[in-house]
Formats: C-alpha cells, structure tokens, sequence
C-alpha cells in the first residue's frame, strides 16, 4: 500500500507533518512550515525546517561519501536509477493526487508530468552509458611532437546542490537529481515549500530504490530560511536551479566560483508573421498561454504582430479559448488549462500588475480579475513593452498583444528584456522563419510551435536572466560532471 511505503517520511497526525531525510534517517524538524493549497487555501501538511547544525551534518556525510559512489561501476548507479523509474510509473495515481492538491494542477498536466518523470528517468539511464572519456595526442598543435598524450575523462562535480520549484515539483526535481547521481555526484536536495510534499515522495523512492546510505538527502525549509545557507555552503560543489530569475541572481551572486546549471524566467514572445495560419497560431498560443494556468517558464506572455494581423487573430484566439480554456478546480473534468495560480499572494500580485497596465491604456478583451487564487484568463490588448505585465514575468494565466509596424520591431522588443529564455515565430515560411529567428536573441526560438522544454533530449537553455549553462539528457549529463585530463609525457 502506498499509504505503507511512504510512511517515514511523515507523522500520523492531521494534516501531517513531513521530516526530512539526512542521508540515512527521516528527521523530525524543530520547526515546521505549513503548505497551503490553492485550490481552497487548506492546510495539505507542513514541512520541517532544517537547522544548519544538521544541514552541515547532512552535507559533510554526503561529502565524506561521494568519492565511493563515484568508484560505484556505473552498471549499478544505472540500474538503480532504472528502478526508481518503475517506482515512480507504480506510485502514478498516488503522485498525481498529491500533486492536484498540493500545487494546483489539474489531474491530467500531474499525471503527464510523473509520466514523464518516470520515462526521462530511464532515458537518462540510459544515454549515460554513451558518455566516454578521450584521447588527445600533442602533435596535432603547432610545435608539438608526439611526446605527450592527454587522458580526458569526466569526473563528478562533489556534492551538487539541486533546487527545483513549485510548478514541476517531480520532474525537475528529477532532471537535475538523477543526472547528478549517474555521473557519481552525491546530491542534497531542496525541494520548494509549495511541491515539497510532492518531492518528498519522491526522494523516498530515491531512498527505496536502494541507494547505499549518505549518497542522497533532504534538506526542507523556505529560501529564506535555508536556501542562503546551502548554496554558500562550503562543501557544496555544483549548483542546479530552477525558479525565478530574480532568485537565480541572487544565488548565482553567493554561490561565489561554484558550477552553475539554471533555469531561469521566461518573458516569451509570439511574433505572428501575416502569412501564418491563424487557427494553428491561435491554438498555440492558447495553449502556450494557459496551460497550467501559464505557470510556466516556457510560456507565451505576450504576442506580437501588425494591426492588421492582430486584428484577424484576435477572434480566432477567443474561439479557440471558448473550446480548450475553463477555469476551476482542477481536481474536476470540466476544468481545462486554467486552476489556480499557486497562492493567493501571486494572484494579488498578477491582479497588480494587470491593474497597472490598464491604467496605462491596456485594454481588457476577456478576463482581467482574481477570486482568491484563481485569476480569469486574461487577454489584454494595446499593451506596450513598458507596461508591467511585460516588463515582469507575469506568472499567470494573462496573454498580452503588442501591436507593432515591422517586423524588426519585434526583435528589437525581445532582445532589448532582461530574458533571453524562448521566442516562437508563425509563419508557413520556413524559410523566413530561420532566417528571422537569427535575429532574436533567446535560447531557443520555436518555429510554428509555442515554447516549450521537451522533446527532453533537445538542449534547452536560456541566456541574460533566463539561464546559465544547458539541459537536456545528454548536455544535463555532461554539465554534472567536468573534464578531467591525465597527461602523459614521454621520458625525456
């Protein structure tokens, strides 16, 4: 019974109180913190709160382990990582519940993403059987003879620090832990607060699984609680990140010489050319726009286009939303897209900034308040690069339309923002639409498709404030780990 497997992990009372695992143990915390749901603001458990005497103890285990683990042969890291896969495909019901209630998500976005959480799992297994060490002989450089050969192999990091956020609680906890553990790092994980519970799960099953003892743990507790103390902490080598890009600067800023690998916020950009089909445009950016409430790094935030353009799409785009957007609970079948954002708080802060563009001259098409954390879908119109549903990364279910004169406007928009994450262009050109996508400067520009993180094998990457460093199987791969050459000289 699920109910059995994951018992350790938390007390029996109601709502129960979650520990944290340091290595071997599941510990009670001092103090707690509680996870509130979105869905009706009730209590779903709290979280302990890890001291920094433990954290300190915590890491220096899993320091004092980490040479052993990566001496592990790589068969055995690659079958355990093969097992936690087929826990997280057995536990999908189970996961996709707690999910729905802790963070918001609808029934079927939750049970995709543990779906995924499993499959990437696997493919990470797999494909880590492909990376290799090299040779590099000295002649083949000016001036050099035969007399030396260099021996390149990849080496972990140490101890590697991952953080994942609240929208993707599993699986980007997992693209960053299970890396890291394949390539012989030993991790201390962080989960969100919102998530946590959901991360929680999910480390037992990294401990189930069988990893041997201080290879793997948990350190539960608000950013502002821990999250300073970990990513300065001494011990720790590598960190792995994904949330806002205001936090990203801040860690990238005290976790002073570290390896980073973040992913970071994304203000992405439609720019709709007038030879696009209107009805595949406007089913992408529906989707891209409201999908999991628009609580997404790769989501659609803003729209651009010339007048004339605009003013064909714009109906389209409401039709569409009439047959794939509802908003409520999304713990029921009739809600599509759209639930709660993740706390009362972000809905009041999206309804400010929504209020603010309107006093500036926006226009509101369809939407435009909140009831509690739930904020209508939201299209505004006459919307300028200044305004801040803009200029912030609007993490929401609100999709802004910018007119513009050229095209070379647009790219002078997106390029001139502090996020650099993904663009998408639509046109039945594709032709111009390579060549277009040269000129924005983002990690990814999607041509005929809203942004997105997947297929999970493509490198995904931002730059300015979207990113530092690349994901995707193999490059995650290669980013938990540094080159390590041997040389070897001829005797003189």
């Amino acid at each position: 019974m699920p109910e059995e497997f994951f018992a350790p992990i938390a007390n029996t009372q109601t709502p129960p109180i979650y520990n944290f695992f340091n290595g071997s143990t599941w510990v009670e915390g001092q103090k707690s913190t509680p996870v509130i749901s979105p869905i009706d603001q009730s209590v779903v458990g709290s979280l302990a709160i890890a001291t920094t005497q433990e954290i300190d103890e915590t890491i220096g285990k899993l320091k004092a382990a980490q040479p052993a683990w990566e001496a592990t042969p790589l068969n055995q890291r690659v079958k355990l990582m093969h097992l936690v896969a087929d826990w997280v495909h057995h536990y999908e019901e189970y996961f996709t519940a707690i999910m729905v209630r802790e963070i918001g998500k609808s029934t079927k976005e939750a049970k995709s993403e543990i779906v995924r959480t499993a499959e990437l799992t696997d493919y990470f297994a797999d494909e880590v059987q492909s990376i290799r060490g090299y040779s590099v002989d000295s002649d083949s450089f000016p001036g050099y003879d035969k007399g030396s050969i260099a021996m390149i192999e990849r080496v972990a990091h140490g101890v590697v620090l991952c953080i994942a956020p609240f929208n993707y609680p599993v699986n980007l906890a997992a693209s960053k832990i299970v890396p890291a553990l394949l390539m012989g790092n030993t991790v201390l994980f962080k989960p969100p607060t919102q998530g946590g519970i959901s991360g929680l799960h999910l480390a037992r099953i990294f401990e189930k699984a069988g990893l041997p003892p201080n290879i793997f743990a948990v350190a539960t507790g608000g950013g502002s609680e821990i999250g300073d103390y970990l990513v300065s902490h001494k011990q720790v080598d590598a960190v792995a990140f994904t949330g806002s890009s205001d936090v990203g600067v801040v860690i990238a800023g005290k976790a002073a010489m570290k390896p980073l690998i973040f992913e970071c916020g994304g203000n992405n950009s439609a720019i709709v050319f007038p030879d696009a089909d209107m009805n595949l445009t406007a089913k992408e950016i529906v989707k891209g726009a409201f999908s999991y409430a628009g609580q997404r790094c790769t989501a659609i935030k803003y729209v651009m286009a010339t007048k004339g353009v605009l003013d064909t799409l714009l109906p389209v785009v409401l039709a569409q939303m009439k047959e794939l957007v509802n908003m409520g609970d999304p713990r029921s079948p009739e809600t599509k897209l759209v639930g709660p954002v993740i706390s009362l708080e972000a809905a009041q802060r999206i309804q400010k900034w929504i209020d603010e563009s309107v006093a500036k001259g926006a226009k509101i098409v369809i939407g435009g308040k909140h009831d509690k954390a739930y904020i209508e879908p939201t299209i505004l119109t006459n919307v300028t690069p200044d305004m801040p549903v803009v200029v912030n990364e609007v993490f929401g279910p609100v999709v802004s339309f910018i007119e513009i004169q050229s095209m070379d406007q647009a790219a002078n928009i997106v390029n001139a923002t502090r996020f650099g994450l993904q663009a998408c262009v639509f046109t039945r050109d594709e032709g111009t639409g390579m060549v277009y996508a040269k000129s924005l400067n983002v990690g990814t520009v999607q041509i005929n498709g809203s942004p997105q993180r997947g297929p999970d094998h493509f490198p995904f990457l931002g730059i300015k404030h979207s990113g530092v460093g690349v994901q995707g199987v193999r490059y995650s791969l290669e980013a938990m780990s540094r080159l390590k050459p041997v040389v070897i000289n001829k005797p003189q």
